[in-house]
């Protein structure tokens, strides 16, 4: 079989849109070798065929029998995905930048090599966060064509902020995460960045309290999306052993003679177990739990607080900050609005009308 590995080394470069000397640079050989490829006048040892054939995204099979196959954008983007997924850094970055010749204004390709650096500069300790910050740039130049719910110019911004961490820019990583901090979304890591400068040290608790609190009223949002999602599926364990370690958090931020909005959020709790005890056929259960949240509902009645600073420990933040929701203007109305609201098949009407008549 007569093997035409020239041609098939300029079919690839000419359909690829390279010249002789991109070829040449991608590869760290001299024009002169592969006009000697090209012309036939040399063969490229099996090392440097190896390479040729990785650049183009083909086989050296292929190569040497006239065929070849070679890998869309997107296939080329999973493949750098599936380096970085696998930490195969040596060989997946080598990849990278060849695909990045080749693709140099696909989004996804760009990105992802990016990614691939980002991850490796974790890894590595620094190494390579500048050219990790020149290709998230880069990325942010194509970002309309990108399609993804989770990646947007804010996501980018703030992986731009690690990169300037590891350069020892802390100063203009902070400065990028609170341009970029919608809805207080970077406190926690502007807090941390201004931890680690001791003359900051107050300024960084303030961005800490004020994460500490939105997360604390994030995860209870999720606590109470797992017990309704639970609860559709008859998983009641699950939702038992989440309102516990709620419980136990809440108790973990606020003073313990002080009653506040924790003790307001722990009657949503409360009333929650009440139901997963009378769906396991527990009355006693469901009856004592609905007197903890009848109880942590008039605590917290008798003298509403709604300040975010008030009898909570760790706080540093804004005494004027306040919290809002939408479960009831008092304790007792999260009561009557829960049970009002159930729709798991649990009925403790019964059970809660008979506790308020008591004394």
């Amino acid at each position: 079989m007569e093997i035409r590995l020239g041609e098939n080394i300029r079919k690839l470069r000419k359909e690829g849109g390279f010249t002789q000397e991109q070829l040449a640079e991608a590869l760290g050989v001299s024009v002169s070798a592969v006009h000697k490829w090209e012309s036939g006048k040399a063969t490229p040892e099996l090392e440097m065929l190896v390479d040729i054939a990785e650049f183009f995204e083909t086989s050296v099979d292929a190569m040497l029998n006239y065929g070849w196959q070679k890998l869309n954008m997107g296939q080329t983007a999973q493949q750098i995905c599936a380096f970085k997924d696998e930490r195969n850094f040596e060989e997946g970055l080598r990849f990278a930048e060849r695909a990045l010749q080749k693709y140099p204004n696909s989004f996804d390709v760009v990105y992802e090599s990016a990614l691939l650096y980002y991850v490796f500069m974790f890894q590595s300790r620094g190494k390579q966060a500048q050219r990790t910050i020149d290709l998230l740039k880069r990325s942010l130049e194509l970002i309309q064509q990108n399609t993804r719910e989770n990646v947007c110019v804010v996501t980018i911004q703030n992986k731009i902020a690690d990169c300037y961490c590891y350069l020892d820019d802390m100063e203009t990583a902070i400065q990028i995460l609170k341009q970029n901090n919608i809805g207080g979304s970077n406190d926690a890591k502007i807090g941390l960045f201004l931890s680690q400068d001791p003359k900051r040290a107050e300024e960084a608790l303030g961005y800490l309290s004020d994460a500490l609190h939105n997360y604390y009223s994030r995860i209870y949002e999720i606590c109470i999306g797992y017990a309704n999602a639970y609860g559709a599926m008859e998983k009641l364990g699950p939702i038992e052993e989440l309102m516990y370690w709620l419980l136990h958090m809440g108790w973990g931020l606020k003073h313990e003679d002080t009653v506040n909005i924790i003790d307001k959020s722990d009657v949503r709790i409360y009333t929650i177990l009440a139901g997963v005890r009378l769906l396991q056929e527990d009355e006693a259960g469901a009856e004592h739990w609905l007197r903890e949240a009848k109880k942590a509902a008039l605590r917290f009645d008798a003298d509403p607080q709604y300040r975010i600073a008030y009898g909570m420990k760790y706080y540093h933040s804004s005494e004027k900050s306040m919290s809002y929701d939408d479960m009831g203007d008092t304790g007792m109305a999260m009561i009557e609005n829960f049970i009002a609201d159930e729709a798991d098949g649990t009925n403790l009407r019964p059970l809660w009308d008979k506790i308020q008549t008591e004394n």
